[in-house]
This record gives C-alpha cells, structure tokens and sequence, in this order.
C-alpha cells in the first residue's frame, strides 16, 4: 500500500523513521536455526506466522505495545495497518510536520472508519496534502466520520491560473467532501467560512441517503469579515429529516421558529450550538413559545450561544436574541469590545437553573477605568455576584479584558464554592480596594479556600497573544480551539 508513496520520499523508510512517529522501522528477518542446522529444526520461524495469528496477538496489546511489537519485522509491520486497529485517525497536516502528515495520509486515509483533521489552513503546503486526503477519504467506503479542526476560519488558496478543464482547489474540496457526505454519521465543517456557504448542498446530498443515521453535524462558522452575517438562510425543512441528531451546529442566521420546529423529530438531540456574528435587519428571530415547545420535545438538551466579533450587536442582545424560555447552559462572549450589563442580569434572571458556563473575552486594556465590569460590591449589586448565588448549575467562569474587583472575585468563590471547577481571570485585571495589602494577598488565600484547590490569577505570560495585544495574533488561534469542543 504504501510503496507508491515510498518511492517518492524514500526518507520515510529510514531506520531512525517509523509508521507511528515514535518505534523503529522493521527489521529483516533473521534466518532461522532450522536454515542453519537441522539439530533446531522444530523451532519456530516467527516472521513466517499465519495473518490471523498476528491478528490475534496484536488484538490481545495495547496501542504502545502493539507499536513496538510491528518492529519484529517486515511481515509483523504489514500487518499493523489493518483498519481494525486504525478506525479512528488523527491526520495534523502542519508545516513542520508535513512529511508525517504525508506518511499517515498514504497508510491510513483509505481505511480509517473516523477521521479528525487537524488542519493549517494558512500553509499553502499544508492545503494541498489537505486537498489530497480529502479526495482519498471520498474513495473510502469505511469512513463514519469526518471531523475538521482548522488553525484559521479561511482556507488560504493562491489564485491559480487554470485552464478550462482544471478546477480550483476550492471545487475539489466541497466535491470531495460531497463524495463522502451519504457515507457518514458525523460531520464537521470545522467553522470554516468558505465551507459554510455550501451548508445548504451539503444537507440536500445526506438526507438524500441515511439522515436518520446522522448523529451529529457541525454546521456552524466563524466569520473571518466582523459583523459579517448571510443575507438568506437554509430552508428549515432540510433539517427535519435527520431525526437521529444528537449535537447540532449552526449559525444564528439559520435560527428562526420554523427551523425550531423542525427539529421536533430529533427526540435525542442534547446539545445546539448556536453562534452569532451579527443580526440582520431582516431576521425573523425567535420566539418564547418556540423555545418553550422546544424544551418540551427537547428536555434533556442544552443551548451553547456563541457570539463573535458582535461589535454593533451585543449591546441589544438581551432584547433582540435572548429568551427567557432558551435551555442556555453556556454563553460564550468573544471580541465584541464591550460588556453588556444587562446580558448579565439577564442570566441569573433567567436561567437559574441552566445556565453552566460563563465566557467573555476581549483584549486586556492598560486603562484602569476602562471596561470595568462593575463598581465596588458595596456601591451596587454586581451581576456575577447574582449569577453566583441564584445560578445553581454555575460551574466555568473566565473572563478577560475587563477590570474586575477583588472583594467581588473572593465573593464569587465563597457563593460558588467546589462547585466552580474553573474560574479564570487575568492578573492585571484584578482592581484593589484596600491597597493597604500587598497585591493579590487576600485572594491568593481566600480563593483557593472556598474553591477546595490550588488557584492564582493567570498571568500575563501565559494569556494568548491576541489578549495581551489585539494587534498581535489572530483571534481564531485563540477561539476556535474552544467552539470546537462544543461538538466532542
């Protein structure tokens, strides 16, 4: 299988390289005694064992031993690559991997059951080993699940001058991917922009074979374009016939009352990501009612809003998105350079008992008096103070960018107790009443008290970049590792 590929880098067959990264190449086999002398006869040459043999030995060891094991020899290697032991596959397609990257797509792209990409898609290099495995996984009739995780929400393809029978890079992705759609049960876009325009031809290819078997679709993106949102959405009724949905992603385009009830066959669903870059004048949005019969074909399911670079939108968002009858367990805040008091109040209003999870996140500001969250506790309510005592299910709190008080933070501990398992804020972001103490004295002991583990503030060196500077990352390096995990 993978001689081809051999014959192209012949560095990959080097001793000091392996299948896995990690064990030597096989050996050669050794001659055995019976070839030497008679007197061994009987002995047993082991490179020489049946397949089914092997089979059964490598399915009694681990993923470790099994690796070391394939080293025997060239026969015992041979074997290792049978897809019973590579349903699922990792391919990291990155720059100073891409010889790796390479090796894997050779041996295991056509025949892996459950794939996960994890892809730079700013490398020129990287995208076209990323065009080749995707039109390989299109030809594998094993494939169950197809999962892309990006650097950036963009690919980024250098214009080609194509003649008339050429395609471009883009038409071979959304066509390879499209070969392998009615294969699978689990789809990811990965957030990225330029797949999300083809959301709707992508819904129309599966419910044309198994959508009942489909268990979960990632569907939503990050724009790349702030404030940029779609000016039409998908037909709603193109999600009604995949009643097998457990984790469904979209974008708040698509949201309306009528794609809500769609979703009303999905009897398992348990989680709908939504995420918001702006709202359009023409938005339907949704209503209380909507939501109050979704929760009721729906009960065990969760709402995780998303909203990104919102910078026109988040100061109306509890008017114009939230609603009181919405299942949200989690809201996550990225980039909108703005805090909206009244979203906060809305919460422990609202969600008492679903809400888990609490992001807001923006660069830090060097202005003291700048995007402070709130007053001293003792001039007026402080809304994470609420959200702490009336929230019963609040356990993930992190916010960044924005001044926050240190009585308040110590209070929020002592509410929350155990039950917050995260609690993150930046160092520099912590504002002192009583400068009589030394920095952080008071909460670097009262904290990790309430909160029955060790906690510090985090610092400036360990933040991301693009916190500490707006001007000094790309915010998807920083966000997309998180609204990924929305669909694990």
């Amino acid at each position: 299988m993978l001689n081809d590929y051999f014959k192209h880098d012949p560095s990959m067959c080097n001793e000091s390289s392996s299948v896995f990264g990690e064990c030597s190449s096989a050996k050669r086999s050794k001659t055995s005694y019976a070839e030497q002398s008679p007197l061994y006869a009987p002995l047993v040459n082991w490179s020489h064992l049946p397949d089914i043999i092997i089979h059964e030995i490598f399915d009694n060891l681990n993923f470790n031993d099994r690796t070391s094991a394939s080293s025997v020899c060239k026969h015992w290697r041979r074997n290792v690559y049978h897809r019973r032991w590579w349903k699922c596959v990792t391919f990291t397609i990155e720059p100073h991997t891409i010889n790796k990257a390479r090796y894997f797509i050779a041996a295991f792209a056509k025949i892996v059951s459950f794939a996960t990409i994890k892809l730079n898609t700013l490398s020129t290099e990287c995208m076209e080993e990323f065009v080749s495995l995707i039109q390989i996984l299109a030809n594998n009739p094993n494939l169950k699940s197809l999962i892309i995780e990006p650097s950036h929400c963009r690919f980024e393809i250098p214009p080609m001058k194509l003649n008339d029978s050429e395609e471009s890079d883009n038409v071979k992705i959304v066509k390879s991917i499209t070969a392998c759609l009615p294969k699978l049960h689990r789809f990811s876009i990965g957030c990225i922009e330029d797949l999300s325009n083809e959301v709707e031809h992508f819904l129309e290819v599966i419910s044309r074979k198994h959508s009942s078997r489909v268990t979960a679709l990632g569907l939503a993106s990050v724009k790349d374009e702030p404030g940029k949102c779609k000016n039409f959405s998908l037909r709603p009724s193109l999600i009604k016939p995949f009643s097998g949905l457990e984790i469904l992603s979209i974008d708040y385009d698509e949201l309306c009352d009528d794609f809500l009830n769609n979703l009303e066959s999905a009897v398992n669903l348990k989680r709908l990501v939504v995420h918001l870059h702006s709202v359009r004048s023409k938005h339907p949005a949704t209503s209380n009612g909507a939501w109050q019969d979704f929760r009721e074909n729906h009960p065990s399911c969760e709402l995780r809003l998303t909203v990104i670079h919102a910078f026109n939108d988040i100061s109306n968002l509890h008017v114009s998105v939230l609603r009181k009858e919405m299942p949200l367990s989690h809201l996550k805040i990225f980039f909108c350079e703005s805090v909206n008091l009244s979203v906060l109040e809305y919460l422990s209003q609202y969600y008492r008992e679903s809400l888990r999870s609490l992001i807001w996140v923006d660069s830090l500001s060097q202005n003291d008096n700048s995007w402070a969250i709130a007053t001293p506790f003792y001039e007026t309510p402080d809304p994470f103070l609420l959200m702490s005592w009336l929230c019963k299910n609040l356990e993930e709190v992190i916010l960044y960018g924005y001044k926050y008080w240190e009585e308040n933070l110590i209070a929020v501990a002592r509410l929350r107790g155990a039950q917050l398992r995260k609690l993150e804020v930046a160092e520099d972001d912590i504002l002192f009443y009583n400068t009589d103490f030394s920095p952080h004295e008071n909460c670097l002991k009262d904290i990790p008290l309430n909160l029955k583990r060790p906690w510090a503030p985090v610092q400036r060196s360990d933040l991301h970049p693009v916190i500490c500077n707006p001007t000094a990352g790309d915010s998807d390096e920083y966000l997309l590792p998180i609204v990924l995990a929305d669909l694990q």
